[in-house]
This record gives structure tokens, sequence and C-alpha cells, in this order.
């Protein structure tokens, strides 16, 4: 056997010369006369510089090892998949948002959407609701039903919930300022209709520490927040073992303009800010990560970024558990995902061409492990509320992707792609580098009190906005191939415009004929509970249960911890 008699050269440095002469001898020539078309080219989100070619010389400079870096499918870091047979056992959670109108209206939308074959839903409440109002106050007037299902009382959701439940498998339920009202809300009405709670998964968002950040609907106080998000994590975890208490929204951090560095490190030192207030009640961390291990993650046309930061985010996750807390079983160390296109990636104009969009971007999340569930926002989001063909194509646009195109019969397939792999660690480390500048300056909610996140988010939105207005970034319809004759091409779903005043007579008449000496005692016990320090959902349960309204009992809980108002000077950029 012939072995080599010159000098053994390192594998990494053979690569680079072959690179290098590549470059001179192939590339080179090729480009005499011919320049690229972009300079430099550099990721959408974090405007990172994008090479012509990686190779494994590129994996060696970021540090890459297989085994601590990849591994294998459901085995520490869980780069490759928490599921150790991918998605070829069953496929993701399909599931939409719906919100409108009143609960009867919400209650036809959703038996509608379970017949085009998705077995979960996720409930969005309208902006009277989420940020503590009845619908018959006078400062929400013209937004009662608009964003979302208007809810006043337990009557509400009596009315909403007249649903198929051996279909509907999971629900989600976005509330996220008046969550123990909600909570308690929705427990009341499914003993109404006698669900049983154990076969039943309901996941309530209770992410307040995100809505202080940049979404805006916040009633109390962070410390506050944090401390009745709190009480319904703990409250499920001791009452309802099945359900989900809190899901992180990395993917309203996203639209926001973070970039996916920021959305690791911000949503899981945030994530640290509800295990840290959780243990604190006594619970310990293999118990209580499990339940605070749920991300919502959008991915945005960058089709690589999208991918990569879904591999990261579970990396980072069980990193942070078993370094940080010292987890050690495996349910703690797993993340669990809800996928999704991002809205803020659809057009308003030329609005089909965002069904290529969604297809493009729900094939990343598939290819990203696409999580337990994957949502799909509808093509014409941007107009109005979703119409009926908009659900219908949601739905086939998932379906497709996951029965026609093949990415989820084989686990992880980019895995080692020298781009995605290089990509992802660079990710990773660097999201750990923001994660320890928050852990420095005393964790996510001083990070949010002082407004060090907010103006992070601020200056990546001026600077990306910038792209898209000086043509760096082409968008079709909005700045590359624009139609200035454009007509509306897709129906409107209108609401009828006599709702809300239906919903303010409804509440006004359920005021009317309830024990109103019974609901005024049940009200001061919430405001006592707040006082105390005990947990707010036993007397929200019970308050209720005797039809205080949804305002009633927000408003009992403002008498005591009072309102926030952000400071303009800790949101600018």
């Amino acid at each position: 056997m012939n072995r080599p008699t010159g000098p053994i050269v390192p594998a990494t440095d053979a690569i680079l010369g072959e690179e290098a002469r590549w470059q001179e001898e192939t590339r080179g020539p090729a480009m005499d006369g011919r320049p690229e078309r972009r300079d430099p080219f550099v990721t959408q989100a974090l405007k990172w510089p994008i090479k012509p070619l990686y190779t494994p010389a590129d994996l060696d400079a970021v540090g890459f090892d297989y085994m601590a870096d990849l591994g294998f499918p459901g085995e520490y870091p869980y780069t490759r998949s928490t599921r150790p047979n991918g998605h070829r056992t069953d496929f993701w959670t399909m599931t939409q948002v719906t919100g409108f109108g009143k609960g009867e209206d919400w209650a036809k939308r959703a038996r509608y959407m379970l017949d085009q074959g998705l077995s979960g839903l996720i409930l969005e409440y309208d902006l009277a609701t989420t940020n503590g109002y009845d619908s018959d106050d006078p400062i929400v007037e013209g937004e009662v039903g608009r964003a979302g299902m208007a809810l006043d009382s337990l009557e509400d959701l009596e009315k909403a919930f007249e649903l198929p439940f051996d279909k509907l498998k999971y629900l989600m339920s976005v509330c996220n300022a008046p969550q123990p009202v909600n909570l308690a809300m929705i427990i009341a009405a499914l003993e109404k209709k006698s669900v049983d709670p154990k076969d039943f998964v309901l996941h309530i968002v209770n992410g307040i520490l995100i809505e202080y950040t940049c979404v805006g609907r916040y009633i109390y106080p962070p410390e506050h927040g944090l401390r009745i998000a709190t009480d319904c994590i703990e409250y499920i975890i001791r009452n309802h073992p099945n359900w989900a208490p809190i899901s992180i929204i990395s993917a309203q951090l996203q639209p926001a303009k973070a970039n996916p560095v920021q959305e690791i490190a911000y949503s899981l030192a945030i994530a640290c800010a509800y295990i840290d207030a959780v243990l604190e009640r006594g619970l310990d961390i293999d118990t209580v990560a499990p339940y605070i291990n749920h991300f919502v993650v959008n991915v945005d046309m960058d089709f690589f970024e999208g991918v990569c930061k879904l591999r990261a985010f579970r990396k980072c996750w069980a990193r942070l558990m078993k370094e940080r807390y010292g987890a050690t079983k495996p349910e703690a160390l797993k993340i669990r995902m809800m996928t999704s296109p991002t809205t803020i990636a659809l057009t308003l104009q030329q609005p089909l061409n965002n069904i290529a969009r969604l297809g493009i971007m729900a094939t990343a999340c598939a290819l990203g492990g696409a999580g337990e569930a994957m949502t799909t926002p509808l093509y014409d989001e941007a107009h109005a509320l979703p119409g009926e063909n908009a659900i219908r194509v949601g739905a086939a646009i998932q379906h497709i992707v996951a029965h026609e195109t093949g990415v989820a019969e084989t686990i992880d397939p980019l895995a080692g792609s020298y781009y995605v792999e290089t990509l992802t660690k660079q990710m990773e480390d660097a999201a750990f580098a923001e994660m320890d500048k928050v852990f420095a300056m005393g964790g996510a909610v001083k990070a949010i009190e002082t407004g060090y996140i907010q103006r992070a988010l601020g200056r990546e939105q001026y600077e990306r906005n910038k792209d898209i207005e000086e043509g760096r970034r082409k968008w079709v319809g909005v700045n590359h191939l624009t139609r200035a004759d454009e007509e509306r091409e897709i129906e409107i779903f209108r609401l009828d415009e006599a709702m809300e005043e239906e919903q303010i007579r409804k509440v006004r008449d359920l005021r009317a004929r309830r024990d109103q000496p019974a609901v005024d005692a049940a009200l001061e016990k919430v405001r006592e509970a707040a006082r105390n320090g005990e947990n707010m959902v036993p007397p929200c349960l019970e308050a209720v249960k005797l039809y205080a309204t949804h305002g009633e009992i927000c408003n009992a809980m403002r008498d005591v911890f009072g309102v926030h108002s952000a400071d303009s000077q800790l949101m600018g950029i």
C-alpha cells in the first residue's frame, strides 16, 4: 500500500489551501468583468456576512464538535430534535389563530376551522379584554370584538365553548395581562360544559414580561405582572398538571424587529425570570422547567436564519437548564416550540404573493424541526380579519408541507451543511453573550425596567426599516415589482357593525340580573388576595362563577397594584 512521502498537512490547512487555489484559479477568472449582484452579502436580520462558500474549515473556525454541538435526535443538546424520531411517527399539531366578535361568533368560526382538518386553535381576545376593560367602558369604544373575541363574563365563554371537544384537543388562550381572570373563566366554562380537564390540553400564554418590551398590552407594573403570572403557573402545576401554564412568545419580539440572537437571548432571559419566581415557591427545577419550556417562535423570509434559529433555540435552552440550574431530567432539558411563519413578512400590496411567502416560511419551520405545533398566519391578514378562503388555504399550506415536500421524512435533513452548522453555532455563542449582559444587570425584569431591551429593539427597527426604505432589502410589491394600478384582489371579512352594541347590551343586562352583593364580596376577596400575596386564581375563580365581569376583576387588582405607564425615555432608540 502506497503511503504519502511528503509532510502531513493538517486537514484544515489543506482545505484552506485548496479553497485559496479554487478562488484564484476557478472562481476569480469566472468573475472577471462580472461583479456580484450584491456587495456585501449579509443575512437579513443579523447583518452577518455570508461567504460564497463554506467548508469544514469554517466549522473548525467556530469550534464545532459533532457530539457536543449536534449529537443525535432526542438526546442532549437536542440541536437536531427533541423527538428521537422527528416527525416520522406523527406530524406537528396544525393550528391557526382566530378571534373576533362575540363568543357565539368565535364558536362558529372555530367549528369551521376544525372541519378543515385542524386539531388545535389559538384564541385571541380583543384589545378591551387584553387590557382589562369591559366592552361598555368608554375607553374601548370602537375596539370591541375587532382584534379578537370580546370577553366580558363567564357567559361569553359558555357561548364560545359550543365546540366539538372530540375534535378540539388543544386550545391556546392569549390573554397576558389579566391572565388569572382569563384562566378562571376558562376553568369555570369547562366545568359548565362537563369537559374533563384531563382529556383536554389548555395552554395559557401568560407571557406578560414580553408585553412590556414591545407589544404594550400590560396593565400592572412589571413586578406585579410577574407575580400574577407566577400565580397562574403555580396553580396549574399543582391543580392541572397536564395543562401548559405559559408560553414565552419570542414571536412577539421578532415582529418588533429583534434579530435572531436577541430573540433567543431575551426570551430565554425572560424564561429565567419566571423560573426563578416559581422556584421561590418551593418547587424544584426538574419539576418547573417542563412547564416553562414552551416557546412560540417565528420564522422570517431569510430561510437559513430561520432554520438555524430553531436549532440554536433547542441547544441554548438545554445548555441553560443544565449549566445555570443543574436540571437533570430530559423533560427539563427539552424545549417545546410552536413555530410559525411571521406575519411581518406579509404585505398589504399584492396579497396573493403572501401564499408563496407562507409556503416558504412553513417549509423553513419544518426543516428546522417544526416543534410540537405549527400555526400558519393567513395571506389576507394585512387587510382584515381572515376570510374563510384564507383559512382553507392556510390549513392546506401546512398539509402540503407535511405530505408533499418530503421535508419531514428524515430528521434534521440540513444537519451537516457547513453553512447551517456554522450559522447555528454562531447564533448560540452570540445569544449566550447577550444573555450574560442581561444577567449581569440583574435579569430580564431589570433589563425591562431600565429600558435596555426596548432600546435594543428600537435600534433594530430603525436599521431594518432603513434597509427597506433605501432598497437594500427587496420586498416584492412594496419596493420591487410594484404595481401602480393595483386593485384589491381578495375577499375582505367585515365584522357586523351592530356587534359592539349587542355585546354592550349583554354585559349591562348581566349586571342587572346577578346577585350584586355576592359579586361585591367576591371582588373584595380579590383585593385582599392581591394585598396579602395570596395566589390570585382561587379568588378570581370564585368571582367569575358569580358572574363578576372581566373588567371588574381587573379593576379590583388595579386598586391594589396600580397601573404601569412606560417612561418614554426608556422606550426610545
